[in-house]
C-alpha cells in the first residue's frame, strides 16, 4: 500500500487524475455489468408456474419495480414494502382461458383460491431457486465481460501481462461475494414481516369493489367479458378475505375522511363511495369553501353535501378558507355537526376553541384552523414562518385544560403542523389525529409511529377552484376509508386516488382505470377498557374541550 501512495505522490498532477479516472472506470465496469448482467437474465428468462389451472408468469426485476405485484389487464395489486432492497418480483397470467378460469373463479371462490394458494406454495422453491440462480449467472457473465474488456484495453496499450492475474481474479469474485452477502444482510436486517398489511389497487381491479352498478353497465355490451370481471373480483375479493382473516377483527363500522373540498363538486361520487363501503360516519377537516363567504355556498352545493349526510352523518372542522360565515352554513346543512368554533375577534382576526363529543362509542375532538383566507396577518398569512407559531400556540391552548385521563380517539384539525402540536401536547392521550390542507395524503409509512395514527388527507376535491384555469397538475380527488372493530380498535384504512375528476366533472361513473386503492392493517393501540364502537349508539351533543 505505501509503494502505491509514494508512486502516486511521484506522479504529476494529469497522470494522478488519469490514474484515478482509470480506476473508477475500471470499478464501475465491475459493478455495473454484472449488475446489468443479472437484470437482463432475470427479464429474458422468467419462471413459469401452474396454479390452479391457470399459467402464470414470475420475473423479477432490479432497480426498476420493488416489492411484489400481481398484475393482470384488469390492474394491479402491488405489495411495494417488502424490504428496503430495489428488488421486485412480479407475478402475470399468460394465454389464459379467462373465461374457463372465470368460471371456476365465480362458482366456488373460497375452493379455487384455495388450489390456486396451494400450487403457488408448492412451487415457490422452485421459482426462488430459477431466480437466484439465473441473476447469479448473468452477474458471472457480467464479471466475465469486465474481465474481458479490461484484458483488451491491458492488450491495446500494450501492457504486460500482470503477475499472479487468477490470484487477482480470485480476490475480485470474492469481493463480489461479501458485497452480495451485504446486500442480502441489508435485505433481512430491514425485511419488513408486516408486507402483507400494506397494499394497493390500481386500475379496474382497485374500481371493482367501488362502482358495481357503473361497471355492469359499462360491461353491459360485453357479457362474457363482465362475467369474466367477476371472475378476477371473485379470486381478489377472496385473497383479500383471507389476508384480513389473519390481520384484522371484523368491523363493526366504517369511517369515511374527507378535506378541502373546496367547493367542487365531487359529493356524488363521495356518496358512491360511502353507500358501497357501508359508512357510518364522515369526517371532514375543513376548506369547504373559497373564499369564506355564504353566496359561494350555493344551494345546489349544500344539495349536493346534503345526499351524502343522509347516507352516514358527518362531523366537520373549519379550515384556513372557511369563515364564521362558512361555519353558521355548515351548521345548517342537515346531518352536519360542526365541531370546534370560529368567530371574529373585534381587531379583524379570529378566535377559535376546541370542542369534543361521542360518535358510535368513540370519543372524538375537533379544533377549526385560527386562520382566514384573506384575512389580516397573520391570520391571513400562507408563510410557514408565520402560521407554523400560530397552529402550535393555538393548539396549546385549546388543550391545555385537558385532564390527564382523558383519550381522545380522534382528533381532528385542518393543518397538520396543528395535529402534530397536538400529538405533543396530549401524550399518551391520542390514538389518532386527522388533518388534510396540503391536498396530499401523507406517505403509507407516515400513517402510524409511536402508536398514535396520523392520517393527512389530500384534496377530496381534486384541488378545487384553486386550480381551475391555472397551469397546474391536477390532482386527483383523494379521501380514505377506515375500519373500526366493535373494540373501537382501529384496524385498516383504504386510500383512494380518482384521477381525471375535476371540480366540474367529478361523478360516480369514473372510468376504472383511474382508481387506486391502497390498503394499509393498522397495530392494534391500547384501547381504554369497556370501550365498544357501535352505529347504534348515535353521535352526542359537541361540547368545549375541558
Amino acid at each position: 500500500m505505501g509503494h502505491v501512495v509514494e508512486t502516486v505522490r511521484r506522479r504529476p498532477p494529469l497522470a494522478t487524475a488519469q490514474a484515478l479516472a482509470e480506476f473508477v472506470l475500471r470499478w464501475a465496469l465491475r459493478v455495473a455489468l454484472p449488475l446489468a448482467g443479472a437484470s437482463a437474465m432475470l427479464h429474458l428468462f422468467p419462471y413459469h408456474a401452474t396454479a390452479g389451472g391457470v399459467r402464470f408468469q414470475v420475473q423479477a426485476t432490479l432497480f426498476t419495480r420493488s416489492g411484489i405485484t400481481a398484475d393482470t389487464t384488469f390492474g394491479s395489486w402491488i405489495f411495494g414494502h417488502v424490504d428496503g432492497l430495489p428488488l421486485g418480483v412480479h407475478l402475470s397470467p399468460e394465454n389464459v382461458d379467462v373465461v374457463r378460469m372465470a368460471a371456476a373463479a365465480t362458482q366456488d371462490p373460497h375452493t379455487y383460491v384455495a388450489s390456486l394458494r396451494s400450487d403457488f406454495v408448492d412451487q415457490l422453491p422452485g421459482a426462488l431457486a430459477w431466480l437466484t440462480g439465473e441473476a447469479a449467472l448473468g452477474a458471472l457473465i457480467g464479471l466475465g465481460v469486465a474481465a474481458a474488456i479490461n484484458f483488451a484495453v491491458r492488450y491495446v496499450r500494450g501492457l504486460p501481462k500482470r503477475p499472479h492475474e487468477i490470484r487477482h481474479r480470485l480476490l475480485q469474485f470474492a469481493a463480489v461475494v461479501v458485497v452480495v452477502a451485504g446486500i442480502g444482510a441489508y435485505g433481512a436486517l430491514s425485511y419488513n414481516p408486516n408486507w402483507a398489511k400494506q397494499s394497493r389497487l390500481t386500475g379496474t381491479l382497485g374500481a371493482l369493489q367501488l362502482f358495481p352498478g357503473q361497471l355492469r353497465q359499462y360491461y353491459k355490451q360485453h357479457a362474457t367479458a363482465f362475467d369474466v370481471v367477476n371472475g378476477i373480483a371473485a379470486i381478489q375479493a377472496q385473497l383479500q378475505e383471507n389476508l384480513e382473516q389473519t390481520a384484522a377483527p371484523p368491523t363493526a363500522l366504517n369511517i369515511m375522511f374527507i378535506s378541502d373540498v373546496h367547493l367542487a363538486s365531487t359529493y356524488p361520487l363521495l356518496r358512491q363511495y360511502a353507500k358501497n363501503f357501508d359508512v357510518s360516519l364522515v369526517i371532514n377537516t375543513g376548506d369547504e369553501s373559497q373564499f369564506g363567504t355564504a353566496a359561494e355556498m350555493t344551494p345546489a352545493f349544500r344539495k349536493q353535501m346534503r345526499s351524502l349526510t343522509k347516507i352516514a352523518p358527518m362531523i366537520w372542522v373549519a379550515g384556513n378558507h372557511d369563515s364564521p360565515t362558512t361555519v353558521n352554513v355548515m351548521r345548517s346543512i342537515p346531518g352536519v355537526t360542526v365541531l370546534g368554533t370560529k368567530t371574529t375577534n373585534p381587531d379583524g382576526g379570529f378566535t377559535v376553541t376546541a370542542q369534543e363529543l361521542d360518535a358510535f362509542g368513540l370519543h372524538i375532538g375537533g379544533l377549526p384552523d385560527p386562520r382566514v383566507y384573506g384575512g389580516p396577518d397573520p391570520f391571513g398569512s400562507n408563510e410557514p414562518s408565520v402560521v407554523d407559531p400560530l397552529e402550535r400556540s393555538t393548539a396549546d391552548t385549546a388543550v391545555k385544560g385537558v385532564q390527564p385521563d382523558d383519550v381522545f380517539d380522534i382528533f381532528a384539525t385542518h393543518e397538520p403542523t396543528s395535529a402534530d402540536e397536538l400529538v405533543k401536547d396530549l401524550p399518551g392521550q391520542l390514538r389518532q389525529v386527522n388533518s388534510g390542507h396540503v391536498h396530499q395524503q401523507n406517505p403509507t409509512n407516515d400513517i402510524q409511529q409511536n402508536s398514535v395514527i396520523n392520517l393527512v388527507e389530500g384534496s377530496s376535491g381534486a384541488g378545487g377552484l384553486k386550480e381551475v384555469g391555472l397551469d397546474v397538475q391536477q390532482v386527483p380527488v383523494e379521501f380514505s376509508i377506515e375500519s373500526v372493530a366493535a373494540s373501537c380498535q382501529f384496524t385498516k384504512v383504504v386510500r383512494f386516488q380518482v384521477a381525471g375528476a375535476t371540480a366540474t366533472d367529478a361523478s360516480p361513473d369514473q372510468s376504472g382505470e383511474n382508481v387506486t386503492a391502497n390498503t394499509v392493517y393498522l397495530d392494534p393501540q391500547q384501547v381504554p377498557t369497556g370501550e365498544q364502537c357501535d352505529p347504534t349508539y348515535g353521535i352526542g351533543p359537541a361540547v368545549p374541550v375541558s
